[in-house]
């Protein structure tokens, strides 16, 4: 190849490479496989180690691969990055609008309403249209320059271009000029998608290193390393959402159309002529932001005339044209007054935080799983430690940080008891796992445990038999064991506390009622160690029956679907356990009829016909029309099966509201995917 060819193949491979990288970290559109634009850039780089006169600042090659930085330099912003004023409540809304109106009176005022991404703000200077530096925010003054590492970020372009129409005619002359010769300053934040820091943190688990504690703060820490291969092996992104410089752009709206035109990925935001259309946008955003790429914490509502927003300046460190409208926290401060143990049906000893009550995301919390020694360790917490705790939807919540520096000296720090807290046996750490059990399976809170899952609603189901109720009667001495509800009469519950005759006569109903139960229910209620639901369903499909199952051989049980050596030995042992096989037998005395699956030939032939057969479903999000365990029934009567994870063996993932990590793994591993209006017209 020549000189004069080689050069023109350079030029080429740098186009097709930069138009790819378009498409997919901006437009989500994958043209060609990660193996193929790989092999180009292989192409390029090789090309250019022959040939590196042709290197030039916006090759993809320069992307990663600059050098280790002993400490960053100090940048100059000519326009200070201010931070933007938060607010909590529609009332600080109207306040904030108040304020500014009176200083613009004679002003109707209108506003363009965004995402409020929580990343890293960070500023992109480009002259002559190529990328010469980007710099943190700083103190709004004076940042650092980070250009190596946010050269590593693909949906940062390297040079400008023009990729859609720009329909101001004054803009886009403007524009194309400072492209060709002057200086445009890009905004936004650099941010780590949920996919991103989810992935992220499996590799450092697996290293058996300290996990990330939430997307922004490892974005922020990554942009600030001064090695960009670390970097550059965080997977960041970018969104733009303002300039510093002067395109002739005359509202903020505009802003982002041009960002958008010149390659950067952005958030399409609202237009909102007033409060009540800011309202409206916050609600729906609020609603849909778990199936979002990223986490926000609110939305950001500038004043969106440019000369009205220029007129009402600035005070302290904030402009007064812009404001946050944030959401409900999901993370707060509080304090860990006690650590307490709780036990669980198969004995485990669970540490549970007792917290000062915080609100955290419109929700009081006092309590915080620790989930087991281990993770006391990794956290370090003590008693009396003042911690960040965080809530994701309906998940208990969980310490993610302690603030060591806001100790006394007080603190206690916390030991696992040697000995069950109720009971005082004993408890021992099996080899391999991370969990305490109590030895004594005769232990009064396992019992309670036991008896509480027993009469779950995926188990026996009977209708108004809480917790309170099974209290009592083990404090009277009325019950022991699962059994003994069945035996239990009306005379019985009428002499618990505040158990009336009606209420004491339904509940005698509701146990008689519960007596017929499907197979894969009464096994859930057995309480097996690590067969939960899904798994009792599958060992009833393929046994049939309850006499079968009880003379299972371990090579028998990890023939089955997503069973393996670990839960065969659990159900194994199970069943060869005395005081187990006590428990059926007096289950068999007081006439508890097992309904096991048809195993007919015709049920089987139907079966195989059946709308769903061999099809998996995952199930993500709130549905509204149908309950969970309703959704899972008609899959199973279709012939479907139900998994609890995605994977490439997914053939549907079905979504209501809220959606979590599952509906963003299968998005990325190419699942079908159907909202709930879908799924019900296939189920029809």
């Amino acid at each position: 190849m020549s000189k004069k060819q080689a050069k023109q193949r350079i030029k080429k491979l740098r186009d097709e490479i930069n138009r790819y990288r378009y498409a997919y970290h901006v437009l989500d559109k994958s043209l060609i496989s990660d193996a193929a634009l790989d092999s180009l850039k292989h192409e390029l780089y090789e090309l250019e180690q022959e040939y590196p006169e042709f290197i030039t600042l916006d090759s993809p090659t320069q992307r990663v691969g600059g050098k280790p930085l002993a400490k960053f330099e100090k940048v100059y912003h000519e326009i200070p990055m201010l931070s933007i004023e938060d607010v909590f409540s529609e009332e600080e809304l109207n306040d904030w609008k108040n304020r500014i109106q009176k200083l613009v009176p004679e002003k109707k005022l209108d506003y363009f309403a965004e995402l409020k991404i929580d990343g890293f703000g960070i500023s992109l200077v480009y002259k002559n249209g190529i990328f010469i530096q980007g710099s943190t925010r700083g103190n709004g003054k004076v940042g650092e320059n980070v250009t190596q590492n946010l050269k590593t970020i693909e949906s940062i372009p390297l040079k400008l271009e023009i990729h859609s129409k720009l329909l101001n005619k004054k803009i886009k002359e403007r524009v194309n000029s400072l492209i060709k010769k002057g200086r445009i300053e890009i905004r936004g934040e650099v941010y780590m998608s949920k996919r991103a820091f989810e992935k992220a943190n499996k590799q450092r688990k697996k290293e058996g290193l300290a996990l990330y504690a939430n997307p922004r703060n490892t974005a922020a820490g990554s942009i600030r390393q001064l090695n960009p291969q670390s970097a550059a092996s965080r997977e960041l992104d970018f969104l733009a959402y303002d300039l510093a410089t002067d395109l002739k752009q005359t509202t903020h709206q505009e802003k982002h159309e041009i960002a958008n035109a010149l390659g950067f990925k952005i958030d399409r935001g609202r237009y909102c002529k007033n409060l009540e259309a800011i309202m409206d946008f916050y609600k729906e955003t609020n609603k849909k932001r778990e199936n979002l790429p990223f986490q926000i914490d609110g939305i950001v509502i500038n004043v969106n005339n440019s000369k009205i927003f220029e007129k009402l300046g600035a005070i302290g460190k904030t402009r007064r044209g812009m404001i946050a409208l944030k959401f409900p926290a999901e993370q707060a401060t509080t304090i860990v007054e006690d650590i307490k143990i709780q036990i669980g049906q198969t004995g485990a000893l669970t540490p549970v935080a007792y917290l000062k009550p915080v609100q955290v995301g419109g929700t009081t919390i006092s309590r915080a799983t620790l989930h087991n020694e281990d993770e006391i360790k990794r956290l370090g917490v003590r008693i009396g430690d003042t911690v960040i705790i965080q809530r994701a939807g309906d998940v208990i919540p969980d310490i993610v940080q302690i603030l060591p520096k806001l100790r006394t000296g007080r603190e206690k720090i916390f030991h696992m008891p040697k000995k069950c807290p109720v009971c005082g046996s004993p408890v021992v750490r099996l080899k391999g796992e991370a969990i305490f059990h109590c030895t004594n399976p005769k232990c009064g809170a396992i019992q309670r445990q036991k008896l509480r899952h027993f009469i779950s609603k995926k188990a026996f189901d009977i209708v108004g038999f809480g917790p309170k109720i099974i209290n009592q009667l083990m404090d009277e001495g009325l019950i022991s064991s699962p059994a003994g509800i069945f035996e239990l009469k009306e005379g019985d519950l009428i002499s618990l506390q505040r158990l009336a005759e009606k209420s004491a006569s339904n509940l005698i109903k509701a146990i008689k009622k519960s007596k017929k139960i499907p197979f894969h229910k009464f096994i859930y209620a057995l309480g097996i160690r690590h067969v939960g639901d899904e798994s009792a369903i599958d060992l009833a499909n393929y046994f049939g029956n309850l006499k079968k199952l009880k003379r299972a051989e371990i090579s028998d049980l990890i023939k089955i679907k997503d069973i393996g050596e670990i839960m065969a030995k659990s159900i194994y042992s199970w069943f060869r356990s005395k005081r187990n096989l006590k428990l059926l037998e007096r289950l068999a005395k007081v006439n508890i009829k097992i309904q096991c699956p048809k195993r007919t030939p015709q049920a089987m032939q139907q079966r195989r016909q059946a709308k769903l057969r061999a099809k998996t479903f995952v199930l993500t999000g709130e549905l509204e029309d149908l309950s969970r365990e309703q959704a899972k029934e008609k899959i199973r009567e279709l012939g479907g099966d139900i998994s609890g994870s995605v994977s490439k063996n997914t053939d549907w993932v079905v979504i209501g509201k809220e959606p979590g990590l599952k509906y963003d793994k299968a998005k990325k591993l190419g699942v079908k995917i159907l909202n709930e209006r879908q799924f019900l017209k296939m189920i029809k």
